[in-house]
């Protein structure tokens, strides 16, 4: 269950406009990058992996990106998804 102060956290911020501003960062970055890991895109673009990962999510959700394949990480050597842009 989703604890309330995160719940009006999230809202604020999704009020904010900033997770819209992070999306569009985050799909610029996959265009110019692709494939690449969720982990490269927080050390490229500097936001953190939690945020990085919810807009991922979203971007998969409306079906602007996909998953290319799954491989082991070049930076964590864990398997991980590497996402491109949806042909």
């Amino acid at each position: 269950m989703v604890k309330e102060t995160s719940l009006m956290a999230y809202q604020e911020h999704k009020a904010s406009g900033k997770a819209l501003s992070q999306r569009l960062q985050i799909f610029e970055f996959i265009k110019a990058n692709q494939p690449c890991t969720r982990k490269q895109i927080e050390l490229g673009l500097g936001i953190g992996i939690n945020a990085v990962c919810g807009r991922v999510n979203k971007l998969l959700e409306m079906g602007m990106i996909e998953v290319a394949f799954k491989d082991k990480d070049p930076v964590t050597d864990r398997l991980v998804e590497f996402l491109r842009m949806r042909d």
